[in-house]
């Protein structure tokens, strides 16, 4: 029965392809992928504008050519459309896997695709490619169809054609391209806003390679040409998409859907995405970052900044800024930067320990410490600017991020609960399991830090971060709808304790520049020789994280979070909240102390601790 039902499709896609050749051809297909703020306001199409005029095949180089041919059809000159062995082997997937198969497409039916078809992966899809390339042959030369080819096909950042591709990256004509320009160019048809080298460099020059290699390997260019031409360095055009708006968070998406639905539906398909962006906030935002750069960059030596917003109720995105400018730099700090977190990790210390019964009132010493290494070194925690405190309450010892006290601390409840705990609440990074870990030595990107404070202002329920909600295709059917699922994560209890604590370093602690006139929490954070300089803060309706620092790791010059990491927070939050009404965080229970001084051992008791080797370690703040 299975053989019978394969000779069955195989014969109806043979008659498919007769009659077709009797059928006109169609109009044009899908113009791309609109993006749209959560209200529905315009914010960028993803497949964009950039079309320059076309170019006869004479006009583009025999590299270009060569090396578009090498990787994408090696057989181009040769078949008549259809690659019978990759059709074959395509659609033998489709019926055995039950899926539908994108291998095997000559550059006849690429054509075919971008003129004429839908973007749906299906078998008809398939049949209808193979029967209109057919048609393609018998109407136009090899040589046409590769030059309508090269002047339509996709090649990211939103040019379309191979001029504009020669613009868009190297800002240069497509006549004047070399071998190597002409060899990345080639790589990216296969995915052009995956493969970008405005976005992406390293995957594009692997990608280069791969031309490269093939183009020698069928004897086009020589080893020797491979290699030169692998070692040239390239110059790329600064990035064409400042024009967008919300660049980094478009980039993010792209990237998103793209993976979601493939290349060819979001950049040919008459896609509209609704994200759960808001674009007056995302404007606001970016002028901050910009500013803040701008102004205080050169002062404190640090020349990037990053801001993500955050809904904690929804997990919606609500503002991406990922660097100072998208121009000059297209590395999202939001989602690819890992940072040392510094004193903002240390809620997770004290969460872990308020949910093991401690008290925010309960005592302890603030004597300094020191923890044996291995090969009979030491290590002692110290506050910021040295700061000596005696016995302190943990609340007060949070507000002023105590060092000396937030180590003994992890010492006494163990990093094991802390790595869970953090875990559950959104942050993915590896963990170091040493004594260090209550400072913030291990890296975390500011979304997964941003989305796990989220799960505080939501009153210990997770919503996991979201960047689009709604996605409809041409005639407005509905293909994805995402609808927010919080889930518990920590009892309300030691949740609550702790965000009566982080309202304290808001109103009286080190992060008094971030009031803004109603209930806020938050936590500041400098690390190592001031290197990285953050705010983490919310609300109930809204969580934000500000960070600052050097892409090199650098130094900065005194650069804190309290300093100017809050007042750019406090900014704005005031703006994104000013039709939102104040809203109290609910009150924790009273609490029982789990003891009455948890930790108030004597220095020579806990010196004799073990630790492990620790990191240079962040500044208190």
């Amino acid at each position: 029965m299975g053989a019978m039902n394969r000779f069955n499709t195989w014969r109806g896609a043979i008659a498919l392809l007769i009659v077709g050749l009797l059928t006109p051809l169609p109009a044009h297909a899908g113009m791309g992928a609109e993006i749209l703020d959560w209200q529905g306001r315009h914010i960028a199409f993803i497949r964009g504008t950039a079309k320059q005029k076309d170019l006869a095949l004479r006009e583009i180089p025999l590299a270009t050519r060569q090396a578009v041919v090498a990787i994408e059809d090696s057989r181009f000159y040769s078949h008549f459309g259809v690659d019978l062995r990759g059709t074959a082997r395509a659609l033998f997937t489709n019926l055995q896997e039950g899926r539908a198969a994108e291998g095997g497409s000559t550059i006849t039916q690429q054509v075919a695709r971008i003129l004429y078809l839908s973007q749906e992966k299906t078998l008809q899809r398939k049949v209808n490619e193979a029967m209109f390339a057919l048609k393609l042959e018998r109407e136009y030369s090899k040589d046409q169809i590769l030059e309508i080819y090269l002047n339509r096909a996709y090649w990211g950042h939103g040019a379309e054609g191979i001029e504009a591709a020669a613009q868009t990256y190297f800002g240069k004509s497509c006549r004047r391209l070399t071998l190597p320009e002409s060899a990345m160019l080639a790589g990216l048809l296969q995915r052009p806003e995956g493969l970008t080298p405005l976005r992406n460099p390293a995957a594009a020059k692997n990608r280069q390679h791969v031309v490269l290699d093939r183009m020698a390997e069928l004897e086009i260019i020589t080893k020797t040409d491979a290699a030169r031409a692998k070692r040239t360095k390239l110059r790329l055009a600064p990035s064409p998409d400042k024009s967008h708006k919300a660049s980094y968070f478009t980039a993010y998406l792209a990237s998103q859907l793209t993976n979601r639905f493939g290349d060819d539906a979001v950049l040919r398909g008459d896609l509209k995405v609704w994200t759960t962006l808001d674009l007056g906030m995302q404007t606001h935002a970016e002028k901050l970052i910009a500013d803040l750069v701008k102004k205080q960059g050169a002062r404190y030596k640090f020349d990037q900044a990053a801001l993500v917003a955050i809904d904690p109720r929804s997990g919606y995105i609500r503002a991406m800024v990922g660097g100072a400018d998208y121009q000059k730099s297209q590395f999202n700090r939001v989602t690819q930067a890992k940072r040392q977190p510094g004193s903002t990790f240390k809620p997770f210390v004290y969460l872990s320990a308020f949910a093991q019964g401690l008290s925010p009132e309960a005592t302890a010493s603030g004597a300094v410490v020191s923890y044996p290494l291995s090969g009979g070194k030491r290590w002692t925690p110290r506050n910021y600017d040295n700061e000596k405190l005696g016995v302190t309450t943990y609340r007060k010892a949070l507000e002023h991020s105590n060092n000396v006290i937030t180590v003994k601390l992890l010492k006494e409840i163990g990093t094991g609960a802390v790595i869970d705990n953090a875990h559950r609440f959104g942050i993915s990074t590896p963990l170091t399991t040493d004594l260090s870990l209550a400072l913030g030595t291990s890296e975390v990107t500011p979304l997964e830090l941003t989305a796990a404070y989220g799960a505080l202002a939501a009153d210990g329920l997770r919503a996991e971060p979201m960047a689009y909600f709604k996605v409809t295709d041409g005639k407005g059917r509905v293909i994805e709808e995402k609808i927010p699922a919080p889930y518990r994560v920590m009892a309300e209890t030691p949740v609550r304790m702790l965000n009566d604590v982080l309202q304290g370093v808001v109103t009286r602690g080190t992060a008094q520049r971030a009031a803004i006139g109603r209930p806020a929490a938050g936590k500041t954070g400098t690390t190592s020789d001031y290197r990285d300089a953050w705010f983490v803060g919310y609300v109930p309706q809204l969580v934000t994280s500000v960070w600052l620092g050097n892409d090199n790791n650098s130094v900065t010059k005194r650069a804190t979070g309290g300093a100017l990491g809050a007042p750019v927070w406090a900014a704005f939050m005031k703006a994104a909240l000013k039709t939102e009404p104040p809203v109290p965080f609910p009150l924790p229970a009273p609490a029982t102390e789990l003891s009455p001084d948890l930790l108030e051992a004597s220095p020579s008791e806990a010196s004799q601790s073990e630790a492990s080797d620790v990191p240079k370690v962040p500044l208190s703040e």
